[in-house]
């Protein structure tokens, strides 16, 4: 399924405004307990190798959408995950609306986290 996700990984070469670029985002964590345990397995720091070697994961439709609008979210990745106690995985997919991943300072993919992850 595809779900808005919002993103504050300033670090992450996907980070377009606070926005995920990539088309396809992979969460990790299958035996968390909370948001802290889970990781974005799709974060890649900045830089120009970083930028082509992730150029097919692009979201190049959502991504021309968003420049047409100020008001919504509308890049919708393909959200994979992992974290098999959380109440949005269905089929190892994630079935919520609005995905927030956080990582403000984060440099590697364990440093991030899935702030939409609730235990079920």
């Amino acid at each position: 399924m595809s779900g808005k996700l919002s993103c504050n990984a300033e670090k992450c070469v996907n980070n377009i405004n606070g926005l995920c670029s990539a088309n396809n985002i992979h969460i990790t964590g299958d035996e968390s307990h909370s948001s802290r345990e889970t990781g974005c397995e799709t974060f890649s720091p900045k830089g120009v190798i970083n930028a082509m070697s992730n150029f097919t994961n692009m979201n190049l439709v959502g991504q021309f959408k968003q420049l047409f609008s100020t008001e919504s979210i509308e890049m919708s990745p393909e959200i994979k995950c992992e974290a098999e106690n959380c109440i949005y995985n269905v089929n190892e997919l994630c079935t919520a609306s609005n995905v927030q991943v956080y990582g403000p300072e984060a440099r590697t993919t364990r440093e991030t986290e899935c702030e939409t992850f609730k235990e079920h």
